[in-house]
């Protein structure tokens, strides 16, 4: 059931470059779905997490990376414990030629960094409706159930 996944999406995104340098790590889970798999639950067209074990300098390197790529983007929510960002949503900046959104989660709590690449053709008024059509999707990976 995983696919492959189109970089395109994610072209001159700075977050790539962690899911690219933290994903593959020991304890970690990276997860990519492409358009295939996704289009029969909702209008989600990629899909790519990564939870790996909580490290204060990946989480910094995460701030970072989604801070240069949700510039001139919107911040959806966000909450912070002792000044770092504990859980954030962002919708960055949609090019006039996209019909598409690009959307990035990020969680760093409960000793896990959880970070999330969303494109789909949607608003980001109906982000929530359209994650909660995705966990209709049942993702086994070494006979474990996903939770995405």
């Amino acid at each position: 059931m995983l696919s492959c996944f189109s970089a395109s999406a994610q072209k001159n995104l700075h977050i790539d470059t962690v899911f690219e340098n933290y994903g593959k790590r020991d304890g970690s889970v990276l997860i990519e779905l492409a358009k295939d798999v996704l289009e029969h639950y909702t209008k989600i067209t990629q899909y790519k997490s990564m939870i790996i074990p909580f490290d204060r300098q990946i989480a910094d390197i995460c701030t970072d990376a989604i801070a240069k790529d949700t510039r001139n983007g919107s911040i959806m929510m966000k909450s912070k414990k002792n000044g770092k960002t504990e859980t954030a949503c962002y919708c960055l900046p949609k090019s006039k030629d996209s019909r598409n959104y690009e959307y990035i989660l990020f969680t760093s709590k409960n000793k896990e960094i959880t970070l999330i690449y969303i494109r789909g053709n949607f608003a980001p008024s109906r982000l929530e409706d359209e994650l909660n059509e995705l966990k209709k999707l049942f993702i086994k990976v070494n006979n474990k159930r996903i939770k995405l």
